[in-house]
């Protein structure tokens, strides 16, 4: 069994393969062997020393995977998960970048058959980000939806859950990715236009119903009508100070929860430890319909586990368009 370890705070270079302990599964938790596991923002940042849920050198990196279950307790039977099940989940702290994890079986989902496991490793963390933002954005029928970083991993899953339940949705994006927004059917904004909050109060005579940011700036809040909703994903904070700024990003926020427009923050490690079943069942709807193709699948690029470091370097590069996914 293996695990990575990111022993110093750094580039790729920091990232280590090392043997892991053969733990006995104890009591409340099975022994899951990770087939696929995801690479995403938050770990590049771990990895940097940027990540307020990660302040520490020496940790597994790792939110979400896909594997098969290799010990059942009677917890896990009740829930119908048999050894040999192929299981995927969002852990409440980072682990998950390893061959084999103990993980309580109330955090567990069964993978739809007709699901890779690959498609299923990248979805987790990104398809409970979307499902919270669209349920603290509040919106009635009809109402429009701005979404910053309509093109990415986690805006894409939103805008087409929006545009699916009759929301029109602006959606920021480089002009790179404009097609990319329009094929979800959203209308494209370019998100370095100067006048991109102008454009939107107009476009929605004095401002849209709700937004869902990850970028933490405040002009998002103007371009919202005074009864909306904001909900934030991320600060992304000054090179050097994304702990600070996460910090006072969140207090900002958490201080709005009753300001107009209203203030809403999506925590995924927060909301899976202390509802864990209420985020299973939210995670088993997302997997189903991706699995049933209503909703888009995102692209994966498959790298070994071996290879983590390549990994990383696919990661820090910004690839465009693909959820880098390690294979066990």
């Amino acid at each position: 069994m293996e695990r990575i370890l990111v022993n110093r705070f750094g580039g790729p270079e920091v990232i280590d393969l090392v043997p892991a302990s053969a733990r006995v599964a104890g009591r409340g938790r099975v022994r899951v062997r990770v087939t696929h596991a995801s690479v995403g923002s938050t770990d590049v940042l771990a990895r940097r020393g940027r990540y307020l849920l990660q302040p520490f050198p020496g940790f597994t990196p790792g939110y979400d995977f896909v594997g098969v279950l290799e010990t059942t307790t009677s917890d896990a039977a009740a829930r119908g998960l048999a050894v040999g099940t192929r299981v995927a989940a969002c852990l409440p702290r980072m682990g998950s970048h390893a061959t084999s994890i103990l993980v309580p079986p109330r955090l567990l989902v069964p993978v739809p058959d007709a699901l890779p496991s690959e498609i299923a490793a990248a979805l987790p963390l990104d398809a409970l980000s979307a499902e919270l933002a669209l349920r603290l954005a509040r919106l009635r029928p009809g109402d429009r939806l701005l979404v910053q970083g309509a093109s990415g991993a986690v805006g894409s899953l939103i805008t087409q859950r929006a545009v699916a339940a009759g929301h029109p949705v602006l959606g920021t994006a480089s002009a790179a990715n404009r097609r990319t927004v329009e094929a979800l059917g959203a209308t494209w904004l370019d998100y370095r236009d100067p006048e991109l909050v102008a454009r939107v109060r107009t476009a929605t005579t004095g401002g849209i119903a709700a937004a869902v940011d990850h970028t933490g700036s405040n002009g998002v809040r103007a371009a919202v009508a005074s009864g909306g909703t904001v909900v934030r994903l991320s600060f992304v904070g000054r090179p050097g100070r994304e702990r600070r700024d996460t910090v006072t990003g969140s207090l900002a926020t958490l201080s709005r929860a009753a300001a107009r427009p209203r203030e809403r923050l999506v925590s995924v490690p927060a909301f899976v430890a202390t509802r864990p079943a209420r985020a299973r069942s939210l995670l088993a709807g997302e997997l189903d319909r991706v699995a049933s193709g209503e909703l888009r699948a995102p692209s994966v690029e498959l790298v070994p586990f071996a290879d983590a470091r390549a990994a990383h370097e696919r990661v820090d590069r910004g690839l465009a368009g693909a959820k880098v996914v390690l294979e066990m």
